[in-house]
């Protein structure tokens, strides 16, 4: 089991909002944005938050105007026949609900249109009207949902005897299979404690408390209760924290104490699950799990969050405002849901499965006939489409990931554009671009379409800036033409990716050579010093009376920020530092259809022609 989807209407800040899930899954966005609104909302739905009108119906909602959450599961056969009750008279109808093994369920939180508030009904793959489900809860349907908040007293986090993180992880443990089988030796032990304890003492106080009561036609009984796991949670467990021999009140510890403590938890609870797929299924929603930690710390955490949706029946999803985070936990771009407000109204970019897929066929596409350049289209390139998925964007780094956090975006090919750019930023240069403005680089220029298109997915404006090779070769020569070639089969990826309904593609600019020579530097040769070099030569040059580089970023970051804002480009063109440069706010379609030429590699002449 795992949740694929959460539709919210009309809760706090959320009028109308969809998020598409992975088994891990990060909500990213600046503070006040709503994602804490939507981790509430799946928390209204198992109903481990009471609905409170006042705060949390929509401000501007009418009456007239529902308040649900409904949220989409994919089953496996046998989860779909125990939450539906499936049997072969009704199978049929079980079908009706089902969409490809996906049941979806709505909770109403306010009366509406004779739903009734906090009611549970299904909503029929067919498009049928919603059916009540007859159900109080789903906690038994859809499993637990553990809670852990960003900040809260250390007494919140391990009470025992109500819904706390400590709590929620030690039931996540004892829904391990192994412990039903302690508890029945335990319950056979507590069968011959009854027996003893029905005779002698016992058994008199039942007879003198029958007589007693004999006028009422009252009789009593002594009873004996089970051992469940609940049980022993509340009454036999707590939490002792011990320093130098002495307890100490977890209460008096600091509050990195208290994150570094649910940290434990969660890593503990990874080790607990991960020899069993039988758990029940558990949903953790974790605030910021960064909060408080020591780097070491996040990066273990986030490793062990992730390991949980591998080894168990156990989906997360966070918030975050930390890049590290994404890049520690591996997160893929399509775990990513971008949060953000507009007025009162949060909204949301979450794509959705079937705009993933066609966004990676089209990016496998571009890639195999960029890399087939290399060989003038004579090898191909020897993997599937599937790659794509696992390597939408490379390896997410921190850097990478911190783009998804930005406003704008300034797509580079490599670590010396990355330097330079970061230099700037270093100096408060960037800022006039925008407040929060990112960097990517995509390892080449023969990948700067899978940027374009992955930000694009996010609604991300970017601008993408790179060079060419060919400019710096005599011309005639074979390497020039091979160049040229490899030039041509870059722009026609990045063409198509910009060309892309609803991309975010804000604009180009193609320099002459390298960022080095553009600037006036001295290129390094040896990858691991380029960026070494081009921070000293940068701040050498910036500190001499007299020097043109200023000049040259400055034209820079005006272009950059003109091409972001849709200014005139004309001034740019005419400028002597931008000869020969290709710039423009948008790109034309590829005059080749990449698909057509991917499908005929290998070939035994060049495929590539030059792009107008």
């Amino acid at each position: 089991m795992r949740p694929l989807r959460v539709g919210v209407r009309n809760v706090r800040g959320a009028h109308d909002v969809e998020l598409h899930l992975r088994p891990f899954s990060a909500l990213i966005g600046p503070n006040n944005a709503g994602k804490s609104t939507l981790l509430d909302a799946v928390r209204l739905f198992y109903d481990v938050l009471a609905w409170d009108g006042p705060r949390d119906r929509t401000w501007s909602a009418q009456p007239t105007e529902a308040s649900w959450v409904e949220i989409s599961y994919e089953l496996n056969e046998q989860e779909a026949n125990d939450i539906l009750g499936v049997t072969n008279e009704d199978r049929e109808h079980g079908a009706e609900l089902l969409d490809d093994d996906v049941l979806t369920v709505r909770r109403y939180l306010v009366d509406h249109d004779g739903h009734r508030a906090g009611q549970y009904y299904f909503v029929p793959a067919n498009g049928d009207e919603l059916e009540a489900t007859g159900w109080s809860e789903v906690s038994n349907k859809f499993g637990q949902c553990v809670y852990v908040p960003t900040l809260a007293q250390v007494r919140d986090h391990t009470a025992v005897t109500r819904s706390s993180p400590f709590r929620d992880i030690l039931m996540l443990a004892f829904s391990e299979p192994k412990i039903d089988v302690y508890l029945s030796a335990v319950t056979s032990g507590l069968q011959g404690i009854r027996q003893i304890m029905g005779e002698g003492p016992v058994s008199n106080l039942e007879d003198e408390l029958d007589q007693a009561l004999h006028s009422w036609g009252l009789s009593t009984k002594v009873h004996i209760g089970e051992i469940t796991s609940d049980f022993i949670v509340q009454n036999l467990i707590d939490l002792r924290l011990t320093q130098d021999g002495e307890e100490r009140s977890a209460d008096a510890q600091g509050s990195g104490v208290q994150r570094a403590l649910i940290a434990g938890l969660i890593q503990a609870a990874a080790r607990v699950r991960q020899h069993s797929e039988e758990n029940a299924f558990r949903w953790i929603l974790f605030e910021e799990p960064e909060a408080l930690l020591h780097p070491a710390q996040i990066t273990r955490l986030a490793q062990d969050l992730r390991q949980l949706t591998k080894t168990g029946n156990t989906a997360v999803t966070i918030t975050t405002h930390a890049p590290a985070t994404l890049s520690a936990s591996e997160t893929s771009p399509e775990g990513i849901t971008r949060v953000q407000r507009h007025g009162a109204q949060i909204q949301v970019t979450s794509p959705a499965p079937p705009t993933v897929t066609r966004a990676l066929d089209a990016i496998h596409v571009r890639s195999t006939y960029t890399q087939a350049s290399h060989s003038c289209f004579k090898k191909p390139r020897m993997t599937g489409p599937d790659e794509e998925r696992s390597r939408i964007l490379y390896d997410l780094d921190v850097r990478r990931a911190a783009a998804f956090f930005a406003e704008r975006v300034i797509v580079v090919e490599g670590i010396s554009d990355v330097a330079f750019f970061e230099w700037l930023e270093r100096r408060g240069h960037l800022a006039r671009i925008g407040p929060n403005v990112g960097i990517m680089d995509t390892g080449g220029k023969y990948e700067l379409h899978r940027a374009v298109a992955t930000l694009s997915l996010f609604h991300i404006p970017h601008v993408v800036v790179w060079d060419e090779d060919a400019a710096m070769q005599q011309p005639g020569t074979n390497e020039h033409v091979n160049q040229r070639c490899r030039d041509d089969a870059a722009l026609q990826a990045l063409r198509g990716a910009a060309c892309d309904p609803g991309s975010s593609f804000a604009g180009a600019l193609r320099l002459p050579g390298t960022i080095e020579r553009w600037l006036g530097i001295t290129e390094e040769k040896t990858g691991a010093w380029k960026a070494a070099n081009l921070g000293a030569a940068m701040t050498e040059s910036y500190a001499l009376p007299g020097s043109l580089l200023p000049g040259k970023v400055e034209a820079l970051l005006s272009l950059i920020e003109g091409l972001f804002d849709k200014s005139d480009l004309a001034q740019y063109r005419a400028h002597p530092d931008f000869v020969g440069a290709l710039i423009d706010h948008e790109l034309s379609p590829p005059t080749l259809d990449l698909a057509a030429v991917v499908a005929q590699i290998p070939r035994n002449s060049c495929a590539c022609k030059s792009s107008p």
